[in-house]
């Protein structure tokens, strides 16, 4: 077989590759799933509670009955509500205190919203779901006797919805981005009603 007629019968062959080069390159790769980081209170100083022992109460079950999404997403609300006690609550054995952080509402739903019907629905970017924050949380102390002796409370709602043109990971910034407005909502409230309502256990 002659050289040039090598190189005619390898051209087909030398097209299909570029032809699926160029497909690969124009679908691109699978999208790497962003890793958004950890919601923490580690930059805000600690209250200080006269007490010997702290502990948290989860109130509040997850689940995953619809509209309810919290158990389906990498940090949901409980879980940070926790975080806050071990971040921000300490103890200086000053009295024989009990500081207890009662979580009673830590939910995320997600909501389906309508599209725009008819031709004017092709022009339109749709909003196609809402997602709501709620939680509530109390700081009780009790004394020895297991009398409470200070409470504050402090609870947060936020919601936001998200485009039909979205990604995954724009969804999951969203919710997580949500999830910690909510939690900053509360932790400034309940800091400020702690202040103001348990003033003598608290430095």
């Amino acid at each position: 077989m002659s050289t040039r007629l090598a190189r005619v019968l390898a051209l087909p062959r030398l097209l299909a590759v570029a032809g699926l080069a160029l497909v690969a390159v124009a679908c691109g790769g699978p999208m790497e799933k962003s890793i958004l980081p950890e919601i923490t209170f580690t930059s805000q100083p600690k209250l200080t509670f006269a007490a010997s022992s702290v502990e948290t109460i989860m109130e509040y079950q997850p689940t995953a009955q619809p509209p309810h999404i919290e158990l389906a997403i990498p940090q949901p609300p409980a879980s940070v509500a926790m975080r806050w006690t071990r971040d921000r609550v300490a103890i200086d054995n000053s009295q024989q205190n009990r500081v207890t952080v009662i979580v009673r509402k830590a939910s995320v739903t997600e909501v389906d919203l309508k599209k725009t019907p008819g031709l004017r629905g092709s022009f339109t970017e749709d909003q196609v779901a809402r997602f709501d924050t709620e939680v509530e949380m109390a700081v009780e102390v009790r004394d020895a006797r297991g009398f409470r002796v200070g409470e504050a409370q402090a609870s947060a709602r936020r919601s936001n919805s998200m485009s039909e043109k979205a990604t995954l990971n724009d969804r999951d910034r969203l919710i997580h981005d949500l999830v910690r407005e909510t939690m900053m909502d509360v932790n400034r409230e309940l800091e400020r009603n702690i202040r103001q309502y348990m003033p003598l256990y608290v430095r």
